[in-house]
């Protein structure tokens, strides 16, 4: 039985980028840039007002004040999107508005409410620098500048620079296609009400949204009952898709048929089994060259088990340049029991106190208990050698979420 991090290790050296798809820039937001961008001309193209206001020469206000308003002759009114006609001459100015081309001659802009202006004058009541209130061509981007680096994840804000420059498609890499197996007599779906020894199948919306959540496309495929044949034809109606997560049928029951069958089908096994807790039963391995996580079907097992090999290893397949969990350092806020020889992940909630990070249960630990960990803002990792986490120890949290990553891990990004 090997380590977390040797299992860790064999999943991510194992897999890699899907490849790329060019999109529009409506479908870009929060997709994986394939390409580096550069800027095709200057932005902005030319000398705009940053104001609306009037264009002068610097020069003429050299001693205007409120006390000594100086009078300039209005030329022209420059609506943004249109081109000045004028050259301003001495003690001439331009009625601009904001984002308007600057006219010759001037070289600031007073702002409106710094003047007082009739029809075809207007008093200024400040003397200003040149280049006040003027925003210069090339200021913003430079022609040939690198804007956007590839393997960048991509915000509002990019997908807005992108239009600027005119650029409505974009190369990205592909999310990643993940059919999701669920097997097991017991299970019935969300629609249909238990009865005797059923369960409701959450394993498929959980492992679904994970999925999504990790930036891959997932696929439910119908529950595959406890028999070879059935485990066997929901496996190759899976190969249709990028990579396979299977719930159940991993551990060495009489009814657990998942390996048998993948050897079957040709997987190569790179490990069966992790010393860990919760997921220690943890299969992976590649099947086409697909890889295939057999996760166990207890819904924390097989949550736990995604959240720490199944999503750096869709994050790295989607083109993710940084495709681990965020961690940080707390102190136990409490006592913690953990298991004796495996490497334990317990369900933590995190809280700051006086720029300390501390640590606590966040309820029963059991492997089917699934409301700790929806309560949970990270997993505490106990160290196998160890049987009890005193009091004010020091440990490290995995975060599961955005949120609990932004609040606790300095520097991380969305």
């Amino acid at each position: 039985m090997i380590s977390p991090d040797q299992a860790l290790k064999l999943v991510v050296d194992n897999v890699q980028a899907v490849g790329l798809e060019r999109v529009s820039i409506r479908q870009a937001l929060g997709r994986i840039l394939g390409e580096p961008i550069h800027v095709p001309r200057d932005i902005p193209g030319f000398d705009n007002s940053a104001m609306d206001g009037f264009a002068v020469r610097s020069d003429d206000l050299a001693d205007a004040s409120r006390e000594r308003p100086v009078e300039l002759k209005i030329v022209e009114t420059i609506a943004a999107g249109s081109v000045p006609k004028v050259e301003l001459g001495p003690r001439q100015a331009a009625r601009i508005m904001t984002g308007a081309p600057i006219p010759r001659g001037a070289d600031a802009v007073v702002p409106i409410e710094q003047t007082r202006s009739s029809n075809d004058a207007v008093e200024v009541l400040v003397s200003v620098a040149s280049g006040w209130c003027v925003r210069r061509r090339g200021e913003d981007l430079r022609e040939g500048d690198l804007v956007l680096a590839a393997r960048r994840r991509l915000r509002a804000a990019d997908v807005g620079l992108l239009a600027s420059l005119n650029c409505s498609m974009v190369d990205v890499y592909r999310q990643p296609r993940v059919a999701i197996v669920c097997t097991g007599d017991e299970l019935v779906d969300i629609n249909q009400q238990p009865s005797g020894a059923q369960v409701v199948n959450s394993n498929a919306y959980a492992l679904a949204a994970a999925v999504s959540e990790a930036g891959g496309e997932a696929t439910l495929l119908r529950v595959a009952r406890d028999r070879p044949s059935e485990i066997r034809e929901r496996f190759c109606e899976a190969l249709c898709c990028d990579a396979i997560l299977s719930t159940g049928g991993v551990s060495v029951g009489q009814f657990d048929h998942v390996e048998e069958v993948l050897r079957e089908l040709g997987i190569r096994e790179l490990f069966h089994g992790v010393s860990q807790r919760p997921g220690k039963p943890l299969m992976f391995g590649l099947l086409e060259r697909r890889p295939v996580f057999g996760l166990p079907g207890n819904p924390v097992s097989a949550l736990v088990c995604f959240e720490l090999y199944a999503k750096p290893a869709l994050r790295k397949m989607g083109g993710w340049e940084n495709f681990w969990l965020p961690k940080v350092t707390a102190l136990c806020a409490q006592d913690i029991k953990t298991a004796a020889h495996l490497t334990e992940f317990i369900r933590v909630k995190i809280e700051r106190r006086d720029d300390q990070l501390y640590a606590t249960a966040s309820g029963e630990q059991g492997s089917a208990i699934l409301s700790t960990l929806s309560r949970a803002d990270g997993l505490l990792i106990a160290p196998a050698k160890k049987t009890i986490l005193p009091r004010g120890s020091q440990v490290e949290v995995l975060l599961l979420s955005c949120e609990a990553a932004l609040a606790y891990s300095p520097g991380f990004e969305v």
